[in-house]
């Protein structure tokens, strides 16, 4: 009788030990690697489209840019001095949507209509978070003088797609650059 017990005590062993080794296996598959390169591409495309998005006046495709949380911030100067912000996306949505209507009369006019970046400078906190800073120049509407802003994002990622959570854009209203004379390197 205790050799029959035996090989059955030792059968149970050999099938627990299978199992967690297949267990452990799985458990341990590599993930695949974060790719800074692609995920910068990716939220650049983002930024630029909300970039043009709203100084096209689209509405629409503005907003589909954006995290739609209550901690999202969008914050500016003015030329006198003050700055706004709006904090949640329902008042970023009421700021954006009343200047798109207000003075880009929903696509009818172009007030930047040729916008150049530097090369951001990028920073990911991990794989959903990036923080983004460059420099901006913003055509006037003649396409005579651009205006510099310097601009940074904070960027989330909700589930495949990047949105905004954050800009701040700081505008110098006062230096004008002939657009003939600009010279980026991007």
């Amino acid at each position: 009788m205790k050799n029959f017990f035996f090989p059955i005590a030792l059968i149970f062993c050999l099938l627990a030990a299978c199992e967690t080794s297949v267990t452990k296996t799985v458990e341990e598959a590599p993930k695949p690697a974060f790719d800074e390169a692609l995920e910068t591409e990716a939220i650049l495309k983002v930024i630029q489209n909300e970039t043009d998005c709203f100084f096209k006046g689209d509405y629409e495709c503005w907003a589909s840019n954006w995290g739609h949380a209550d901690y999202a911030m969008q914050a500016w100067n003015h030329e006198d001095g003050t700055y706004g912000a709006a904090i949640g996306w329902d008042s970023i949505n009421a700021q954006g949507k009343g200047w798109i209507e207000k003075y880009y009369k929903n696509g009818e006019v172009v007030i930047h209509p040729v916008v150049k970046k530097e090369k951001p400078l990028v920073k990911f906190f991990n794989e959903t978070t990036a923080y983004l800073l460059w420099k901006q120049y913003n055509a006037d509407e003649r396409n005579e003088h651009y205006k510099i802003s310097q601009e940074s994002r904070i960027m989330e990622k909700e589930g495949d797609a990047w949105k905004i959570v954050n800009v701040s854009a700081f505008w110098d209203a006062k230096t004008k650059i002939p657009v003939d004379s600009l010279k980026l390197d991007n």
